[in-house]
């Protein structure tokens, strides 16, 4: 697969030409996911997969590595980019894009394919969400007066948990302390 050179980054990308020749027409959606810390030297390992038929088709193998730490930036979208295009030539009815949440794989999906709907994988989604929730730290600390220098409509007697009544602030006992 013809890949443009980047300064910094070793590529290796390849397909499999059976399915791709075979199949390539009939794929309606697209899944990339990558892999890294699992060899020796480094490379990051991506597979693509095709659906076709009710059927995951594998169509093609990239691997890349920061050599020098050279990279300049958007190098690793511009790269995917490259050989997602190979695909897009080759599978010209896919409708979906699937990715983890990595945004350059996200965006290179967007810049090449380009009337799909583009999804996250659910797993990476929950995951996210799950992570995010488990969280234990203090909420922001709210300041009206800073609020109120954004956005002049906001009253700056008001905070979370407390009611305003007149100029005096009352807290309120199911609330956090404010």
């Amino acid at each position: 697969i013809p890949i443009q050179d980047e300064p910094g980054v070793s590529v290796i990308a390849f397909t499999l030409k059976y399915p791709v020749d075979n199949w390539g027409e009939h794929v309606v959606e697209i899944a990339l996911d990558g892999t890294f810390n699992t060899n020796a030297v480094g490379y990051e390992v991506s597979a693509i997969m095709g659906e076709a038929n009710g059927q995951g088709i594998p169509l093609g193998f990239f691997l890349h590595v920061s050599t020098d730490g050279t990279v300049t930036p958007g190098a690793k979208e511009r790269i995917l980019g490259d050989y997602l295009k190979y695909f897009a030539e080759r599978c010209p009815n896919v409708r979906f894009t699937l990715s983890d949440k990595e945004s350059s794989e996200i965006k290179a999906m967007h810049t090449v394919f380009l009337n799909t709907k583009h999804m996250c994988w659910f797993w990476h989604a929950l995951t996210c969400v799950e992570e995010w929730l488990a969280e234990n730290c203090p909420l922001a600390l709210y300041s009206p007066q800073e609020a109120h220098c954004v956005f002049d409509f906001i009253d700056l007697a008001w905070a979370p948990g407390v009611h305003a009544i007149g100029n005096d602030a009352k807290l309120d006992l199911n609330s956090r302390r404010v």
